[in-house]
């Protein structure tokens, strides 16, 4: 799946480093869920959290993985973005 079937966002990605989206705002942890709202050639945008702690990050797709499901009690696993 590449950059075109995820240009209306809503995927759920997973961090696979530690970002922050500004110099004041929260580190958003590794593995920290996230909702994909752009994408434009190689950089994500994204929202990282829940409600009103949500924030917006911008990121490469490296820093990301998918959703992959391994089981019904396990359904976290992270495979790296497509380049």
């Amino acid at each position: 799946m590449g950059a075109e079937d995820i240009t209306d966002g809503g995927e759920v990605v997973y961090l696979l480093a530690e970002l922050r989206p500004d110099e004041q705002g929260p580190v958003h942890e590794i593995g920290s869920r996230a909702r994909v709202l752009e994408a434009d050639g190689d950089r994500l945008t994204l929202a990282v959290g829940y409600g009103r702690f949500e924030s917006t990050v911008t990121c490469s797709r490296g820093l990301v993985a998918r959703r992959r499901a391994f089981s019904s009690r396990r359904c976290f696993g992270a495979t790296p973005w497509p380049a």
